[in-house]
């Protein structure tokens, strides 16, 4: 493991110029790769062998990477921002407390994301990918440990330097402690009133619906902000026992019945908590299935849709302590 390695994100002011500072965090794997095409010229020429060196033009198209993570119960305001629609945060009571929803328009900025590869000599290498926005995300949560987050990225450009004083150094929480399933909590709705489910395993999956090769005749390779061209599409699903109490989700999938989700995560820093609100699903499968080694289980795929009354399909409320104020000046 590279001790010394890092990923960072920081929102752009305008597409493509990148940030100044960023948010650091504790990534778990390292998927950002560039993409370059080649244009090839060939024709009829005497003593041609095969494509010619000097026909060949190397094109960059940018590239994607990802960024896959533990839930913090501090400092996760920015990769959720990235995710999302709209976002408003208020403070209050030495509590931040951010607002995320999904709507028509991405009002998401762009980012840029730093990641920082050190040698085997240990000579930190800093890449900055530019124009970084958020097409899709994953947020699982099973019995296995964390609550994890993975967020796919599309980029316009990217840059690497070694030199120390070009390498941004990222900021992280003081203190944050992880979200995990001893104290995620689910809660179906079914006509107002609750259903329980006793669920061992969790996934939300989103594709938000953005076209990211907008290129065009204009003297450059570099491509435009990606913008929504498709119906985004939220999904998921939860498995658990199949209970006497759970025999009415099955009932209501064979109906099509649309239910309400609620996820809660408390977190254990003092006062941070973070609830995700999904007010209509749609169950879209299936039979329970029964074993010879364990106890029947069910398994609940199901559809996030738009419930129709102008709020937000999916809506998260991430509280935090409210971030420290820069120490003055001395002497000031």
């Amino acid at each position: 493991m590279a001790l010394d390695a890092s990923i960072g994100i920081g929102a752009e002011s305008d597409y493509g110029t990148a940030a100044t500072a960023l948010t650091g965090y504790e990534g778990k794997s390292d998927s950002w790769k560039v993409s370059r095409e080649f244009i090839e010229s060939v024709g009829f020429r005497a003593g041609l062998q095969t494509a010619r060196a000097d026909r060949r033009t190397i094109i960059n198209m940018g590239g994607e990477g990802e960024l896959e993570l533990d839930l913090l119960d501090v400092g996760a305001g920015d990769v959720l921002r990235a995710v999302f629609d709209k976002h408003t945060a208020t403070d209050a009571g030495g509590k931040t407390t951010h607002v995320l929803e999904t709507g028509v328009y991405s009002g998401a900025p762009s980012w840029t994301a730093q990641m920082v590869r050190p040698t085997v000599e240990g000579t930190r290498v800093a890449y900055k990918h530019i124009g970084c926005v958020a097409t899709e995300f994953t947020l699982t949560a099973d019995l296995k440990g964390a609550v994890g987050l993975k967020v796919g990225f599309d980029f316009q450009d990217v840059s690497h330097t070694k030199v120390p004083a070009q390498i941004l150094a990222p900021v992280y929480p003081a203190s944050a402690r992880a979200y995990d399933w001893t104290r995620t909590a689910l809660t179906l709705k079914r006509a107002g009133v609750s259903a329980p489910v006793d669920a061992s395993k969790l996934e939300i999956k989103a594709d938000l619906g953005l076209k990211t090769d907008r290129r065009f005749l204009r003297g450059s390779s570099l491509k435009r902000k990606p913008v929504r061209a498709a119906v985004p599409t939220f999904e998921g699903s939860f498995e658990g026992e199949f209970t006497d109490a759970t025999l009415p989700l099955y009932e209501a999938f064979l109906a099509g019945e649309i239910l309400g989700l609620t996820i809660d995560l408390a977190g254990l820093t003092p006062g941070t908590s973070m609830r995700w609100e999904f007010p209509a699903i749609q169950l879209t499968g299936e039979s329970p299935e029964a074993s010879v080694d364990d106890v029947t289980a069910m398994k609940l795929p199901f559809r996030v849709l738009d419930p129709g009354d102008g709020s937000p399909a999916m809506r998260v409320t991430y509280v935090e302590p409210s971030a420290t104020p820069p120490a003055p000046p001395s002497g000031g």
